[in-house]
């Protein structure tokens, strides 16, 4: 009887075993991965990646960002909202299986979406399109003015210097009236495109004319040139923290002051409103309506060998040292 109970639990075991062996092969390496899963969760603009497949050695991603990162769990940054077609291959022994999905980003990176970037674009949410057109203020005499220039150039201690408003505002008629019609854009979007439209003619500063046009112009005068060719730039804004309690400043944006220093920098050697052979502007105030800026205007290193005549260019208060703050001031165009 014993003997007997011995062999039924035995051949139940068995049964039991080449049951559940049935039911459960063993995954079976052939040398390619099974159907890769991909499983993401967004946090604004970062979103993690899990991708699960059998029998992969690596995993290889593509997240749609111009980002290519390895491994099982990866994680993305994008800089603007938008769907973004994301792929992961699991690589095997001697193959590879891909699986792609579409993420939906809703939030771009703070950063790129500040306020003063928002507020110099005119970024439209809805849409996705920049909207903002600013033009020279209309009226003669209150689009641009200079201003003695306190600190080193190229360090980030000039931009602490105060505003001088006593320079504001020119004398009518300094600045050429068919300048006016110059138009900047910034776009915010993947290219942080920088258009000027700057017309008929596009406004030179004189000193800079004669630099590198080899034409000689009144030396007190700011002139229209048609000879310009703005070249295809980007354009961003960096902040300069304070640096102590008293080099200090404060941004005005959409009319509440704002810690530090903003400076509005383009490339390719383009130009905002003039050229003055700089490409960085310092943000003083801007709004929905008005964009008013600064930056340094020096003098071409070989001025007197352009004019010739040093004396003429000292009576009006000119070397080839001097260093000014440029002031430009520009208003939204209406739609």
């Amino acid at each position: 009887m014993k003997k007997n109970l011995f062999y039924f639990i035995m051949a139940a075991l068995l049964f039991s075993f080449n049951a559940c062996q049935k039911d459960d092969p063993a995954p079976v390496d052939t040398g390619k991965p099974g159907e890769v899963t991909i499983t993401y969760t967004i946090d604004k603009n970062v979103v993690s990646y899990h991708a699960e497949a059998t029998n992969a050695v690596s995993y290889v991603w593509d997240l749609g960002n111009g980002e290519t990162p390895t491994g099982q769990d990866v994680t993305g940054t994008y800089t603007f909202p938008g769907d973004y077609s994301v792929s992961c291959t699991a690589k095997g022994r001697e193959d590879d299986t891909k699986a792609t999905v579409t993420v939906a980003v809703a939030e771009g990176d703070p950063e790129v979406f500040s306020d003063v970037n928002i507020a110099l674009s005119g970024y439209n949410s809805s849409t996705g399109e920049s909207d903002a057109v600013w033009v020279w203020e209309n009226e003669l005499g209150h689009s641009n003015a200079v201003g003695p220039f306190p600190y080193t150039a190229g360090t980030d201690t000039a931009f602490f210097a105060p505003i001088d408003d006593s320079w504001w505002g020119n004398d009518p008629g300094t600045v050429d009236e068919g300048s006016l019609d110059d138009k900047y854009m910034f776009k915010l979007n993947s290219s942080m495109e920088y258009i000027n439209d700057f017309g008929a003619t596009f406004m030179v500063n004189w000193a800079w004319m004669a630099g590198n046009y080899g034409i000689t112009v009144p030396v007190w005068s700011d002139t229209p040139y048609d000879g310009y060719e703005a070249p295809e730039a980007s354009w961003s804004v960096k902040h300069i923290d304070n640096i102590n309690d008293t080099l200090t400043f404060v941004t005005k944006i959409n009319g509440v002051d704002s810690p530090g220093a903003y400076v509005l920098e383009l490339t390719n050697g383009a130009d905002l409103g003039m050229e003055v052979g700089v490409s960085y502007y310092q943000i003083l105030s801007i709004d929905d309506q008005y964009l008013w800026v600064r930056t340094n205007s020096a003098p071409p290193a070989n001025l007197y060998d352009i004019y010739g005549n040093p004396d003429d260019l000292e009576s009006h208060g000119i070397n080839a040292a001097q260093q000014e703050w440029r002031y430009l001031r520009f208003i939204r165009e209406s739609k």
